[in-house]
């Protein structure tokens, strides 16, 4: 597969913004790894936007979390699922999914990939959003460069693949302080509010549950 995504230049026009003060839900798995709300993925595995290493070699570790509920579902949960046509979910592994809702409690400067932004960059949100995942490593090399080129920023922040009308934002944290967001809830995705609620998403796509 050819993915039409140019690697990043070493002074690329990368634009910083402030993260908007409200919730993010973050959505994490122990199935294969003891994380917890508060685990940073320190390189495991590979996302769009990782894993990605500092100027000495070393891993960035970093923190998904999304603007609404539905949102993390889609990103995380269903993330590999096909929507067309509707492919299929075990729904036994609900209780190895939990949901955090996150109370950010300090100034958080983040590099944007929205879609407004990525013409300075020579790209489009199709090159960089919406490719498939055989193109993560040209992705996370954009990531990469936003990190190195931009030493002030602790985050990326764009707009969800699988959900318009939710955000994005991916922490790094060896730029953020040691606390630099509260718990406010943490849950398994198994009690029944949340359950319910997954599975009327579930359903609502088509999704076969097995």
């Amino acid at each position: 597969m050819t993915c039409a995504i140019h690697l990043p230049g070493p002074g690329e026009s990368f634009t910083v913004e402030l993260l908007e003060p409200r919730e993010w839900y973050h959505i994490y798995c122990t199935e294969d790894h003891p994380n917890t709300a508060t685990t940073f993925n320190r390189g495991w595995g590979k996302t769009r936007f990782a894993p990605i290493k500092q100027a000495d070699g070393s891993q960035v570790h970093t923190y998904y979390a999304a603007s609404t509920i539905r949102c993390a579902m889609l990103e995380s949960v269903l993330h590999d699922v096909s929507l067309d046509p509707p492919g299929v979910f075990e729904v036994n592994r609900l209780p190895d999914f939990h949901l955090a809702t996150l109370a950010l409690d300090v100034d958080i400067e983040a590099v944007t990939f929205h879609t407004p932004f990525l013409p300075r960059l020579k790209l489009s949100r199709t090159m960089l959003i919406e490719s498939h995942a055989a193109c993560y490593p040209q992705t996370a090399a954009w990531a990469e460069a936003a990190f190195q080129q931009r030493p002030g920023a602790a985050a990326i922040k764009y707009g969800a693949r699988r959900d318009d009308e939710g955000n994005c934002i991916m922490l790094y944290e060896q730029r953020i302080p040691p606390t630099p967001f509260r718990v406010m809830d943490d849950r398994p995705l198994s009690s029944p509010d949340l359950r319910k609620q997954f599975l009327a998403l579930v359903r609502q796509l088509g999704i076969s549950e097995i």
